[in-house]
């Protein structure tokens, strides 16, 4: 899979209630509209990164943009955007909000932030190598989508990054299990990559052009 960007927003809710009722479902067109004077074109990818007061970690989802109203239409139909929600976190959001009503399982403290970098990767367990991809990277860890088993917390083991795609040589890092997520339609792993590593440069080498190139559009969508 070939690194992919996405034009990443902030969505703030009071607690659990405030965000499930922010959701819209309509099957298929289930998403959010937010308020927003950004000048985004239609069929943009967007990353919604939703943080809920008393949990710690922000929940990332992935979606694109389905419609504009670029001004006022009077009470209650203010200028902003519906972005529609892609098919894999539509199945997860129940289990997301029975995860958040539990009040989260991660309190994982992060040094770097983390991007909506997309990137085939695999892992190795007892019961060998299996596919995955990253979810969010940062310069000390990422989260991995698993299909395959998941590890114990604190557990070490090796994962590999396709960092040029998936026709290029991946890169292998040692990795300690931070937190895992359990459900079925959201399974992973967060983890933390090991110091020290040689090849943590081209990890930083990649995550630091796309945080400046994630800066640019933003210079662009505002002017």
């Amino acid at each position: 899979m070939a690194e992919q960007s996405a034009l990443e927003v902030a969505l703030d809710f009071g607690d659990v209630d405030d965000f499930e009722g922010a959701i819209e479902r309509n099957g298929a067109e289930t998403g959010f509209f937010f308020q927003s004077a950004q000048s985004v074109q239609v069929g943009q990818r967007m990353t919604l990164k939703v943080t809920i007061r008393g949990i710690s970690t922000a929940v990332f989802l992935d979606g694109i943009v389905a419609w504009r109203r670029l001004r006022s239409a009077g009470a209650g139909l203010p200028a902003g955007m519906f972005v529609v929600l892609s098919d894999r976190d539509r199945a997860r959001i129940d289990g997301l909000l029975r995860y958040l009503r539990g009040g989260g399982a991660r309190s994982e403290r992060r040094k770097q932030p983390r991007f909506p970098i997309l990137l085939e990767a695999s892992y190795r367990t007892a019961k060998g190598s299996h596919r995955s991809e990253t979810r969010n990277l940062s310069e000390s860890g990422a989260f991995l989508r698993c299909s395959g088993p998941l590890l114990t917390v604190g557990a070490a083991f090796p994962v590999r990054l396709f960092l040029d795609g998936s026709g290029g040589k991946p890169v292998e890092i040692v990795a300690h299990v931070a937190w895992i997520d359990p459900f079925e339609d959201t399974k992973g792993m967060g983890i933390r990559f090991a110091e020290d590593q040689p090849a943590l440069k081209r990890v930083a080498q990649l995550v630091k052009r796309f945080a400046s190139d994630l800066q640019r559009f933003r210079s662009l969508a505002g002017n």
